[in-house]
């Protein structure tokens, strides 16, 4: 049953051409497919999230999504193997 998600990165757009990663960033996961929240997971400081295993089948919608005070937020949808 256990299935797993590619490590990502954190990032925005500058608008200019260049992006920062957001590193240290609480991220939530929420199964898509089964409509239920999973335990948050963070960006390193270099703004990379580790792969992992979760407990959900192989071929699981995850979105993966991030909010900050200032107002920057983010989200991935990715399909578990």
């Amino acid at each position: 049953m256990p299935s797993d998600y590619s490590s990502f990165e954190v990032m925005i757009d500058n608008d200019d051409g260049t992006v920062t990663m957001l590193g240290d960033e609480t991220i939530s996961v929420y199964d898509v497919t089964n409509d239920a929240p999973l335990a948050d997971t963070a960006s390193d400081a270099d703004g990379i999230v580790a792969g992992d295993t979760v407990a959900v089948d192989a071929g699981t919608l995850l979105r993966f999504s991030f909010s900050r005070a200032d107002g920057v937020c983010g989200f991935a949808e990715v399909l578990t193997v």
